[in-house]
């Protein structure tokens, strides 16, 4: 009896833990005041939010995603995530956008879920989850909020909303899944044709206190694909040339003798079958030097095309993807303790960020049930960052665009937002200090 007693609580012991996913363990190392690693997903609903409802929409929420109730902890050789009984308290909008959620050495929920007026905010420590976990999360709570909120409309047809994964399926690190020993050993060569860039950097007055400058654009998803293609061209492919021109067009002769280089990150889901909650990313980098390379649009256009047919393969992806897990796999570096991972990391982190200008994430179309469509108008999303980060999504005809930085100048949001509306684009901009 003692000793199935003891088994049990051995047992126990052992699933309240679990290891940071590859791309989750640079997070607790490499964030600072300068950049948390914390990102927002919103959304505006057509009416105000009732706070109560939403206390108990994301109470049920926390069932379905138990991993978030997750702590980060500190271990001799990596950090962890440690079970916790943490209750979530959704709160009225109280503080900056993006401002830290992790803090070291204490035991605290590394999300949180506010409200203002008509939006309801989700934002989270990126070690916690990456976009494509985090939109599940936010979709599913705007779900209960409002099956909770028109109970009465609904009755006993509740909306079906298409997400049913398993609490195991969460929390699958997929890194460890599909990487492969073997195969990074026959494709050694093609490391080699990876693409690297020592690019331009923005310079420039930061911004006081930690605020970032939010500049937002809403305007039809129709319109921008129209016009996309025209130029024979996906709208990723569109607005990243249009970011790569707004660039250029605030950088001096001396300075386009560096390539403009852009990170965007690629849901590794759309290459290999996953439902993990947890961080399943990668990212390619696009440089275009201005001066030796053609400053016409369509020419830009051009080339981005054809750059992301070639890049955005399962081999090209997987050549990155083995890449950045072979360092974690390392028998050496498993053994060294985590105070001295912690230098490395940050210097890898420091070098990489001289290979980008800026980053353009985007998180593709967001469908919620049809008869949820009369009281939600957007979803947008954005990023603390230490560059600037163009960060886009769409819900119905709405697309929504959102530049944030810490730098004062907003000379390059101008560009972008100008070009598009030059094009005969109707935008709503709403520009914030945050």
């Amino acid at each position: 009896m003692i000793g199935g007693w003891r088994a049990n609580m051995f047992k126990t012991k052992l699933t309240r833990w679990s290891r940071l996913d590859n791309a989750a363990k640079i997070f607790p190392a490499t964030s600072g005041k300068k950049d948390v690693r914390v990102f927002r997903f919103a959304c505006e609903l057509t009416e105000y939010v009732d706070p109560e409802i939403l206390q108990q929409a994301l109470d049920r929420t926390m069932e379905l995603f138990p991993l978030f109730r997750s702590v980060l902890r500190k271990g001799l050789f990596w950090y962890y995530f440690e079970s916790s009984d943490l209750k979530p308290v959704a709160k009225k909008e109280y503080r900056l956008p993006c401002s830290g959620l992790y803090i070291r050495d204490q035991k605290n929920l590394l999300f949180e879920v506010t409200y203002y007026q008509k939006r309801i905010n989700f934002e989270v420590f990126h070690a916690l989850t990456d976009g494509t976990g985090a939109l599940h999360f936010l979709r599913m709570l705007v779900y209960s909020y409002l099956t909770i909120k028109h109970k009465d409309v609904f009755g006993d047809r509740m909306p079906v909303i298409d997400y049913d994964v398993s609490h195991e399926a969460q929390r699958d690190d997929s890194f460890q899944r599909y990487y492969s020993e073997e195969w990074k050993r026959k494709n050694k060569k093609l490391k080699k044709e990876i693409p690297k860039y020592h690019a331009f950097q923005l310079k420039g007055q930061k911004t006081e206190y930690g605020h970032m400058q939010i500049t937002e654009g809403v305007m039809s998803a129709k319109a921008v694909l129209a016009k996309a293609k025209e130029y024979n061209a996906t709208m990723t492919v569109f607005l990243t040339a249009v970011l790569l021109c707004s660039i250029e067009k605030e950088m001096t002769v001396r300075q386009k003798k560096k390539p403009v280089s852009l990170m965007i990150p690629v849901n590794l889901r759309n290459y290999y079958p996953s439902d993990s909650a947890r961080n399943f990313f990668g990212w390619i980098d696009i440089g275009y030097h201005f001066l030796e390379q053609s400053n016409q649009f369509e020419d830009v256009v051009a080339f981005v095309k054809e750059f992301f047919e070639k890049e955005l393969t399962k081999e090209r992806i997987a050549i990155r993807m083995h890449e950045l897990i072979s360092l974690e796999c390392n028998p050496l570096l498993r053994i060294v303790p985590l105070e001295l991972k912690t230098v490395f990391l940050q210097l890898g982190t420091a070098f990489s960020l001289s290979s980008d200008t800026a980053i353009f994430s985007n998180l593709g179309k967001i469908t919620m049930p049809e008869e949820l469509s009369p009281y939600i108008r957007l979803f947008d999303v954005f990023t603390s960052t230490p560059k600037k980060e163009l960060s886009i999504c769409s819900y119905k005809d709405n697309l929504v665009l959102t530049i944030s930085s810490h730098f004062e100048s907003t000379d390059i949001e101008k560009n972008f937002f100008r070009t598009l509306s030059g094009m005969g684009i109707k935008i709503e901009i709403a520009a914030k200090r945050s």
